[in-house]
């Protein structure tokens, strides 16, 4: 399990209050585990702690909706840092 991976189950975890099976491709919208709200939540963490911008564009339901979409977002986001 990668570190990012890690971070985020746990912040699921603990700030929304799931407690349930997070496995890295389910889709946490379709299963009502993040809601719009929620959404907007994680993306401001994911901004905070990994240290990234997220743009408009990013905010996205393809980059949000699992734990290994927004993993993936993370290390794009990082990699155009570079």
């Amino acid at each position: 399990m990668t570190t990012e991976l890690h971070i985020l189950r746990e912040y699921i975890k603990t700030e929304i209050g799931y407690n349930g099976e997070l496995a890295p491709d389910i889709d946490l919208l379709e299963k009502q585990i993040l809601d719009s709200f929620s959404i907007v939540q994680v993306a401001v963490f994911i901004q905070q702690h990994f240290q990234i911008e997220l743009e408009a564009e990013d905010v996205v339901r393809a980059n949000l909706a699992s734990l290994s979409s927004m993993v993936t977002l993370i290390n794009n986001k990082r990699a155009a840092k570079r």
